[in-house]
């Protein structure tokens, strides 16, 4: 039984919440974090996930880079480029590592890393835990906060298709422009398969003056790899054939 934590994630925020901001007087003002205080936060939190999922196993999933998304779409995260990182990251990262069992796949974001474990038969009853909406397009169980979510396959399909079609900003790919979480529900209302989702799909792209490659390469992007995806003797994605209608 084993807890997949989305690292990246977890140590960002540890590193944010133990900044501390002070103004000494009216020239000088500092930044400084305590490593004892980013410590006691990851493993205060990975404590409590234990304790809620009575799971005890625990496997940290890192980022690699770059990711193979930045050679698919070249402006793929761009917007991030320049921002700064909180305070003790890389040093947290190599205390993670060393404290707890670790995983990395070369050029695959850790949420890759998290989609691949969780549905290959290497752990036992893996859950997740993240709060990227982007989860939600692997089946399995998440731990949100609190809330334990099991995502169902046909969930699972529909929020991969739905992210197709409204993109992320987050992540700088574009989907439709103007199409939002609301309209893109509403253009795969009644669809209960990846067949009709996609034929679905591309005629939204089609009406927005769009073409199929716009469409696979939004599907691509917004894609978070399943066990399937990726061939671990060549360490390569596969990446996803819409005529295969992979689930």
């Amino acid at each position: 039984m084993t807890l997949l934590i989305d690292a990246d994630w977890l140590i960002y925020t540890a590193c944010c919440a133990a900044e501390t901001d002070i103004r000494w007087d009216e020239y000088i003002h500092t930044l400084h974090s305590e490593p004892s205080a980013v410590k006691a936060y990851v493993t205060d939190k990975i404590a409590g996930w234990k304790s809620f999922t009575s799971h005890n196993k625990v496997v940290m999933c890192w980022s690699d880079y770059p990711s193979f998304r930045a050679q698919l779409y070249p402006e793929y995260k761009g917007t991030r480029i320049g921002k700064r990182k909180p305070l003790a990251l890389k040093a947290t990262r190599q205390w993670c590592s060393e404290r707890f069992e670790s995983r990395t796949i070369p050029n695959l974001e850790g949420d890759d890393v998290l989609g691949l474990l969780a549905t290959s038969n290497e752990y036992q009853d893996p859950i997740i835990v993240a709060i990227d909406k982007d989860m939600r397009t692997i089946p399995g169980k998440l731990l949100v906060d609190d809330t334990l979510l099991t995502i169902t396959s046909t969930e699972a399909v529909t929020n991969w298709m739905l992210q197709t079609l409204t993109g992320d900003a987050a992540d700088n790919y574009p989907g439709i422009k103007g199409c939002g979480p609301k309209t893109a529900a509403k253009i795969l209302e009644g669809a209960t398969t990846l067949s009709e989702m996609w034929a679905l799909v591309l005629a939204a792209y089609k009406k927005a003056g769009l073409t199929f490659d716009d469409a696979l390469l939004n599907a691509r992007l917004s894609r978070i790899l399943r066990n399937s995806d990726y061939d671990y003797a060549t360490d390569t994605v596969k990446l996803w054939e819409p005529m295969l209608q992979l689930s």
